[in-house]
């Protein structure tokens, strides 16, 4: 009433319906809808005890959308969840190994014009982390001609005699670039990874003759968790990104500017990271600055083995990295067994692209009903143990 009153006064008219604030709301665009494509893994019967990589797994080729019409997709999410094959009810993450979404580089260098490197991956997720969610307005630029491969594979660390089957539910997220209401903004993944050396001490990956003073100490020499599992380096250098850990506490220090590989100053607005249980952090170290990029601290589970949590980093602000940089891994692992455990310890950098650019899409080929047929014929389907693809 005062308020009123005093409107009077001053000759201006009473607000006849919500405030200003309220108006804006009410006039800001919608946001354009959010798209799911669900698929359904094979299943997979678990009746022992599966360390890491050596469960049963498999491979499915998915288009988000209907290929036979170009259409340019961001994606914006991913997510996978364990369930009960009979039944479809969710089971815990005891039977999480890893969700990998992977996709043809070539292909995607044909659509797209970006000056970055591509490793082939858009997401892993693990134990400890099931659900990806980029922040509000951005995304992955695809097309719906291009096809995905989805890997999943289960794994067993605690249950002795187990008889279930389970099946992988993975949903990926994804808005069309003809629905939208303002612009995105493009994201691409880069990985950096921890590593040991197979053949000497001090070996840099990808680094022929390392300078201890520009690089550090090298990596340590370690063995491979799964016996013939060996990356080589541009040299023929045998390394490995899943190795041993011995019983007690083991730091690895990977230098990893190699695998960034940045072309240019841009900023990390994503990171997800995959690790192993007894993991107890793994750091992204900025080694010109001596500032860290970011550290993830992990959440064993406390009454069996497994990560009940592992944190990710999500900004739209965004944090900073340099082309002319270096950058170090360090990996902390503790082993309070009395037995080795396997390893690995990986950073997926979600990373803006400024080069990148919109494709002419009245120049994208549709595809067909048989080239469809064709590429999912073309893929693996299945297998189990150490036959299973790497992360």
């Amino acid at each position: 009433m005062r308020t009123l009153l005093l409107l009077a006064l001053l000759g201006l008219p009473a607000c006849s319906g919500g405030t200003p604030a309220a108006e804006a709301e009410s006039n800001a665009a919608e946001p354009a809808p959010v798209h799911t494509k669900t698929v359904l893994s094979d299943v997979y019967h678990v009746d022992t005890i599966y360390k890491s990589m050596r469960g049963p797994w498999s491979q499915k080729q998915v288009y988000l959308d209907d290929p036979s019409k170009p259409e340019l997709l961001w994606i914006t999410g991913y997510q996978t969840r364990i369930v009960d094959a009979k039944t479809d009810k969710r089971i815990g993450p005891d039977f999480m190994c890893h969700a990998n979404l992977d996709f043809d580089v070539d292909q995607y260098y044909s659509d797209f014009k970006t000056d970055h490197g591509l490793s082939g991956r858009v997401f892993t997720l693990s134990q400890g982390q099931q659900h990806i969610e980029f922040p509000s307005a951005w995304g992955i630029p695809f097309l719906s001609t291009e096809p995905l491969e989805l890997t999943t594979q289960v794994l067993n660390l605690n249950i002795p005699d187990p008889n279930m089957d389970v099946q992988h539910q993975v949903t990926i997220e994804y808005v069309k670039d003809s629905e939208l209401t303002s612009p995105m903004k493009p994201l691409f993944q880069g990985a950096v990874e921890g590593f040991k050396s197979l053949e000497g001490e001090g070996l840099v990956y990808g680094v022929s003759d390392p300078s201890m003073e520009k690089h550090g100490a090298g990596c340590a020499v370690g063995a491979s968790a799964i016996k013939g599992d060996v990356d080589y380096d541009t040299f023929g250098r045998k390394f490995t990104a899943h190795w041993v850990v011995q019983p007690g506490r083991e730091v690895t220090r990977t230098d990893v500017t190699k695998f960034l590989n940045l072309q240019f100053d841009t900023k990390v607005h994503y990171i997800a990271v995959h690790l192993h249980p007894y993991a107890e952090s793994l750091t992204l170290i900025d080694k010109t600055t001596g500032k860290t990029v970011y550290k993830a601290d992990v959440v064993n589970d406390k009454d069996k083995v497994g990560l009940a949590k592992v944190p990710f980093y999500s900004s739209d602000e965004g944090t900073p990295v340099y082309e002319d940089h270096e950058y170090e891994l360090v990996s902390v692992y503790n082993n309070t067994t009395d037995e080795p455990v396997d390893s690995m310890a990986v950073m997926y950098l979600y990373m803006e692209d400024p080069s990148w650019e919109k494709p002419d899409m009245s120049q994208i080929a549709p595809v067909t009903p048989d080239e469809s047929k064709a590429h999912a014929a073309g893929n693996p389907s299945a297998g189990k143990a150490a036959d299973a693809p790497g992360m």
